[in-house]
C-alpha cells in the first residue's frame, strides 16, 4: 500500500521510496527511509496536504508525494518471515502473470520485493537472461524487435523475491517507435527499483548510448555485460571494472546462454537496491588485446 492510503491514526512502516532524483533526495533527508515507523496524523480540509509524525515530528506532504512512498502495515510486518531461498530457476508467475504460488508470493512480495526491468539494443541476449533467471520459456530470434511485448516472471534471490520484467528491445529513448515508446513509458510510470541495462559486449560503441540516457535518468541501474564469452574468445580484453567506475555503473559480465555470472549479476542487484554498493570513480577505461 502507499503512505497516501493511510488514514488518520494509522501507523505504518516504510518499506521503498518510488521517487527519483530531487524528490527522493529530499524526503530521504527529511527522514522517510526504509524501516522507519510513520503515522498518519491529520488530513487537511481539501483532502491535500496530509500531516505524518515521523522521528517525532510533525511534516506534511501532498498526496501524489505520498503515493510514491510505499508502506506496510505493522501487523503485516509481525508475521512475515523473511526468504532465504537461493536463486530458483522454476517461476513462481509465469509470463502472462499467472500466480501459481500466490500465498508465498503475497507474503514476501509486502517487504522483500525487488522490481526489476531489463532494457536493452535488440539482440544482446536481454530475453535469454530473463528466461534462465525466471525460468520462463520465451521465443528467442536473431532479428531485430522479438520482444514484442513485455514479459514478466518471479524468482527468489539472495532474500529477495525478485519480479522482473523484459522490455521490447530498443536502441535509445529519444525516437518515437512503438519499442521506444513503450520502454520510455514502462520506465516514467512503472518506476523499477533496478534497471538491468543489457549490452552486448562485442558491440560496445551501439550498446552504450542507450546506457548514457539510462543514466541520465537518474535511475538505480546495473549493467550485464551480456555475450562476455563472445569477447574473450575474440582475443581482446576489456577492464571492466574500471568503465564502470568511469561511467558510474556497476558492471557485472553475464553469458546468459549458459547462466555464467547471473547470480553474480542479482547479488549486485540487491546491493544497489539497498545502497550498500561501493562510491564509484570517474576514471578512464582500457581497452587492450
Amino acid at each position: 500500500m502507499r503512505l497516501s492510503d493511510l488514514k488518520p491514526g494509522e501507523e505504518a512502516v516504510i518499506i521503498r521510496l518510488h521517487g527519483y532524483g530531487a524528490f527522493r533526495k529530499r524526503v530521504m533527508e527529511m527522514g522517510f527511509v526504509k524501516g522507519r515507523k510513520i503515522e498518519a496524523v491529520l488530513t487537511a480540509p481539501l483532502n491535500d496536504p496530509v500531516k505524518y509524525r515521523l522521528m517525532g515530528y510533525e511534516i506534511s506532504l501532498r498526496r501524489n508525494e505520498a503515493k510514491m512512498i510505499e508502506v506496510a502495515e505493522l501487523d503485516e510486518l509481525s508475521d512475515t518471515p523473511e526468504p532465504t531461498v537461493p536463486i530458483s530457476r522454476k517461476p513462481i508467475v509465469s509470463s502472462d502473470d499467472y500466480v501459481t504460488d500466490k500465498s508465498d508470493n503475497e507474503i514476501h512480495s509486502k517487504t522483500h520485493t525487488i522490481n526489476v526491468a531489463l532494457v536493452g539494443n535488440p539482440n544482446c541476449g536481454k530475453t535469454s537472461l530473463f528466461n534462465i533467471a525466471s525460468g520462463a520459456m520465451e521465443h528467442v530470434g536473431n532479428y531485430s524487435g522479438v520482444t514484442v511485448d513485455s514479459k514478466t516472471g518471479t524468482f527468489r534471490h539472495g532474500g529477495y523475491v525478485f519480479n522482473i520484467v523484459d522490455l521490447p528491445g530498443t536502441y535509445s529513448l529519444t525516437s518515437y517507435s512503438p519499442e521506444e515508446l513503450y520502454v520510455r513509458r514502462y520506465l516514467r510510470n512503472q518506476s523499477p527499483d533496478v534497471i538491468i541495462n543489457v549490452i552486448d559486449a562485442s558491440n560496445l560503441e551501439r550498446n552504450l548510448f542507450l546506457t548514457t540516457e539510462l543514466i541520465d535518468m537518474d535511475r538505480s541501474m546495473v549493467v550485464a555485460l551480456n555475450m562476455f564469452d563472445e569477447l574473450r574468445n575474440s582475443g581482446d580484453t576489456l577492464d571492466y571494472n574500471m568503465l564502470g567506475k568511469m561511467i558510474g555503473i556497476p558492471i557485472v559480465p553475464t553469458v546468459s546462454s549458459t547462466g555464467e555470472g547471473i547470480d553474480r549479476l542479482f547479488d549486485t542487484v540487491i546491493r544497489v537496491f539497498e545502497h550498500k554498493h561501493p562510491a564509484v570513480r570517474h576514471i578512464h577505461v582500457h581497452l587492450g588485446s
